[in-house]
């Protein structure tokens, strides 16, 4: 299982997408806590979400994109989105932010 990064976010391969995973309408994967800035999808492409999961689903290699990040274009399948975590102190950890 290939698994590529950009900045807080891992794109993992995934096997499958949910069957209760629903579409969404925008191409953002997540936006930075400080800056405001965003990974986004460029090209084609959809988005879905499952409960707090996010999945990437490409038809064709496409460029994930962030202000402060190169590029990372993605091979066509399904993958995955995690937000890498930190941790913080005995049983705390909190999300990444760029």
């Amino acid at each position: 299982m290939k698994v590529y990064r950009q900045g807080d976010l891992v794109f993992r391969e995934a096997l499958h997408l949910p069957l209760t995973a629903c579409p969404r309408d925008d191409t953002v994967l997540a936006y930075g806590e400080a800056t405001g800035h965003s990974h986004r999808l460029l090209g084609e492409g959809r988005v879905w979400r499952q409960d707090t999961r996010l999945y990437l689903e490409l038809e064709q290699p496409s460029p994930v994109v962030h202000e402060e990040h190169r590029p990372l274009v993605l091979p066509k399948g399904l993958y995955e989105v995690i937000r890498q975590r930190e941790y913080v102190s005995p049983g705390e950890d909190r999300e990444v932010f760029d």
